[in-house]
């Protein structure tokens, strides 16, 4: 029968439609995925870097932003980015960065799909592979240099695949296109731009074995010429570059110094790990197992390939270099978790060196079903991933684009305070925080440590230490002892027993997300001045004495907190609970406006409501801690000797049913209370029978 050609450009007129509407689907997508409130920590010194290097029209080539050894050397190696980034932040705002990152996303995918529709043997496969990207992408979606990988690695890739190639050979403007995209990367992100000759270096290497299979061949001959051409441009223009080679080694050795302390440089099976990602979700199963799988099928491929055709035979029978390239894509995937999106890349130069095999399935209804099924389903992990998990729906994804920061994700009125303040000085911060606090205060103030992992193995240890807070009390001392420090800026509380040593310390600042103290030293004595002289300007009544007015500083945050709508309603609902008839009721709704008064710091008002809801006679381990702890920090120990004893550690309590057991947090505190109040979690000795 004779096919209409009507019907048939009528169906391809269809099929380019469903296609745009597709890709116009998943470029949305990635804009709304990419949009986002910032929260990677790395921004702020990137854009504080790029205001340096503006400012002096030089490179650094120390580490300004160190409150440890500022002469440290420090060699950056995203210049270019960095300088791009202040410059954009500086004339139109934070806002218009976010923009720049969420642009370059969104025109990767576009020259992604682009090379995948043009390697792949049909739209299902290359469909299939974008939003296999996407998803094994969504945690590198953030506003940092490595953009720009993601960008360059798009435009390169045609080159690397052998798109336009005649008789072998790449085409003059690809060899030009790739020179451009080598002498830019390495400017942009001298780190990832190793990827580059990597990969070519990778395509000569296979195409190497292929001339030794048969060296007769002139198209292989004429292959392996035209892969280190393209090695020489993908390599040469990068060596000259500013920065560059000392860069390469400060990324390098900033790698080696910090790959314990960030998650992105683990193995992809630290995905599996809770202590490292969080709960298992079905983003976490992907990310977890598609790079082993990957690189499986990969080594699959060529031992049954050498086992039925000879290495000679296998060669013949397909492009060694892309194999060789694909299988360097999927090492570096396997290796790192932040590589795992070139997994993508890896299965698309697969389907090219084997297109010709891999055409006849792609004309079974059944496999184009599987595959559909299988792109719908990874697009709706990466939905959960994107919008539900990390951004809590659809709804408040769109509500929240116009915010620059991640509520809670920096320590923001921590950091007002310090700028109202006017402090100056060396920080020690919680490891994530360095970035943001560079962003804002430098140069006013250096910090411990930040995203660069420029630090030595001991003060590796002090992060470690100080970022676990049972250990902060102690490693906060034994750090002083070591790199003196000014401020201190910690997730709340910085002290989890919520009292500290007044007369080392100040606190200067208290909120949900984070405390900031001022370490008392006869060198920090201007910062204790400034923040008595803010103090005083914002109308409070602070006396000259530094306790008197921590005091009066805790007295006002105390009430101010009561005072926010949300906890004042849920106090009034606790007291209404507090006097209904039931007994159980009763008993809770009093523990709850105990814990109220508690979390606002009104010791003295909490401790009565911890009294009244055990004298319900029910034992809650919880309560009678809570009671104890708010006896010890209200400055009455033996009180709270005697209620710990009374209500936690008495041995009769053990038989009866415990209605607030202490969990990992209580049990934790319960140590530290114990052993400031002189005796270790074991109940002391009962004392001997009266006579």
């Amino acid at each position: 029968m004779t096919r209409d050609p009507s019907t048939d450009r009528a169906r391809s007129r269809v099929a380019q439609a469903v296609e745009a509407l597709f890709v116009l689907a998943v470029l949305a997508a990635v804009f709304l995925y990419t949009f986002r409130p910032n929260w990677d920590i790395d921004i702020f010194w990137h854009i504080a870097t790029g205001r340096w290097i503006s400012d002096n029209l030089a490179l650094p080539r120390t580490d300004l932003f160190s409150a440890t050894d500022p002469s440290r050397p420090w060699h950056t190696f995203e210049w270019l980015y960095e300088v791009l980034v202040y410059q954009v932040e500086a004339r139109a705002g934070f806002v218009w960065v976010r923009l720049l990152h969420s642009a370059l996303f969104v025109a990767t995918f576009a020259l992604w799909w682009s090379a995948f529709r043009r390697a792949t043997p049909g739209r299902i496969i290359a469909a299939f592979l974008l939003i296999l990207a996407v998803a094994l992408a969504g945690d590198r979606f953030r506003v940092r240099p490595e953009v720009f990988n993601f960008l360059l690695s798009a435009l390169a890739l045609p080159a690397l695949l052998g798109l336009g190639e005649v008789d072998g050979r790449p085409r003059r403007r690809m060899l030009v296109l790739v020179g451009v995209v080598a002498a830019a990367w390495a400017n942009l992100h001298a780190g990832g731009a190793l990827w580059l000759p990597l990969s070519a270096a990778a395509l000569v290497c296979g195409r190497l074995v292929a001339w030794l299979a048969d060296r007769t061949d002139p198209r292989v001959r004429s292959r392996v010429r035209g892969a280190l051409q393209l090695a020489a441009v993908a390599t040469l223009p990068m060596l000259p570059m500013p920065g560059f080679l000392g860069g390469v080694v400060t990324a390098f050795t900033m790698y080696e110094g910090s790959t314990s302390l960030i998650p992105e440089w683990h193995p992809p099976a630290a995905y599996f790990l809770q202590s490292m990602s969080g709960p298992l979700t079905f983003h976490h199963i992907l990310c977890g197992l598609t790079p082993y799988l990957v690189l499986a099928g990969i080594a699959a491929l060529i031992i049954a390939g050498l086992v039925r055709h000879s290495w000679r035979g296998f060669v013949r029978r397909t492009d060694p270099g892309l194999v060789a390239l694909a299988g360097l894509l999927a090492l570096l995937a396997a290796h790192t978790a932040r590589f795992i999106y070139m997994d993508a890349l890896a299965l698309a130069v697969l389907a090219l060196a084997w297109r010709r095999p891999l055409a006849p399935y792609m004309s079974s209804l059944g496999v184009k079903i599987g595959i559909l099924l299988a792109t719908m389903a990874l697009a709706g992990v990466s939905y959960q991933k994107s919008i539900i998990v990390d951004r809590q729906g659809l709804s408040h994804a769109l509500a929240r684009m116009g915010d620059d920061l991640e509520p809670d994700a920096f320590p923001v009125a921590a950091s007002d305070t310090i700028a109202a303040m006017g402090l100056k000085g060396r920080i020690l911060q919680f490891a994530s925080w360095g970035g943001y606090l560079i962003g804002r205060h430098w140069p006013d103030c250096t910090v411990f440590s930040d995203g660069r992992g420029n630090f030595t193995d001991d003060e590796r240890k002090v992060i470690e230490d100080t970022g676990d807070p049972w250990l902060r009390e102690q490693a906060l001392e034994d750090a002083w002892q070591r790199y003196p420090y000014d401020i201190v800026v910690f997730p709340t509380p910085v002290f989890p027993l919520l009292t500290w040593d007044r007369d080392r310390w100040m606190l200067i600042h208290h909120d949900d997300t984070a405390e900031a103290f001022l370490r008392l030293s006869p060198e920090n004595a201007p910062n204790v001045e400034r923040a008595r002289t803010w103090w005083r300007a914002i109308g409070l009544d602070v006396p000259d004495d530094t306790r008197a007015a921590e005091r009066d500083y805790l007295a006002v945050r105390s009430e101010q907190h009561l005072r926010r709508e949300d906890v004042h309603g849920s106090l009034v609902k606790a007291a209404a609970r507090a006097d209904a008839e039931d007994p159980r009721d009763a008993t809770a709704g009093r523990f709850e406006v105990a814990m109220i008064l508690f979390d606002a710091g009104r010791y003295d008002l909490a401790s009565p409501y911890f009294r009244k809801a055990l004298a319900s006679g029910l034992r809650h381990s919880t309560c009678g801690l809570y009671l104890a702890w708010s006896l010890y920090l209200d400055d009455d120990p033996d009180a709270a000797r005697a209620a710990l004893v009374e209500h936690v550690l008495s041995p009769g309590l053990q038989s009866r049913r415990d209605f607030g057991p202490l969990r990992f947090k209580g049990r934790k505190i319960l140590d530290l209370l114990s052993a400031h109040l002189g005796f270790s979690t074991t109940p002391p000795d009962p004392p001997p029978p009266s006579p």
